[in-house]
């Protein structure tokens, strides 16, 4: 498969929709948790809601670097970049999404209601042939001269 584009990766991004987003912590700790991405926008930046009294806002409000982990059937993607909280009401009001009225009683409108906005600098993606033919390929090299098996592609985009 050829080199993805920024637009190819953001493409398969938005189908995915949920993600590992990774901070560091005040004592250099990696921290995961599951999110669900509400929009990704023109500039490729990737929004996100959550609550204002959330660990995670203070992990940001350092240096903000990031990690977003994506995974579907066959495909891996990680996004690295830096985060920074929005409290803008018209901003919460344009992105309010089914997660924004789940999680908050008022919605986009709640005060506890904030948005992360990353904006990324780099992606990796790798796709693998899924998990039978990933497993013909192993044991078809293992019994033969062959070299290692061709598990897919990989490949790095700038943001």
């Amino acid at each position: 498969m050829a080199q993805h584009t920024p637009e190819d990766l953001l493409s398969t991004l938005k189908d995915i929709s949920t993600c590992m987003f990774t901070t560091v912590d005040s004592t250099g700790r990696l921290v995961s948790r599951p999110m669900a991405v509400s929009h990704i926008d023109q500039e490729h930046r990737l929004w996100f809601f959550t609550s204002a009294s959330s660990e995670k806002i203070s992990d940001i409000l350092g240096e903000g670097h990031v990690n977003l982990s994506f995974v579907a059937d066959k495909t891996w993607v990680s996004v690295a970049g830096s985060a920074e909280v929005i409290t803008d009401q018209q901003k919460k009001a344009e992105l309010e999404d089914l997660g924004a009225e789940a999680y908050f009683s008022d919605g986009a409108e709640d005060t506890e209601a904030v948005l992360l906005s990353v904006t990324p600098d780099t992606a990796q993606y790798w796709e693998g042939p899924g998990k039978a033919a990933a497993l013909v390929k192993l044991v078809k090299s293992s019994l033969s001269s062959q070299d290692s098996p061709d598990m897919g592609d990989h490949g790095r985009v700038d943001l």
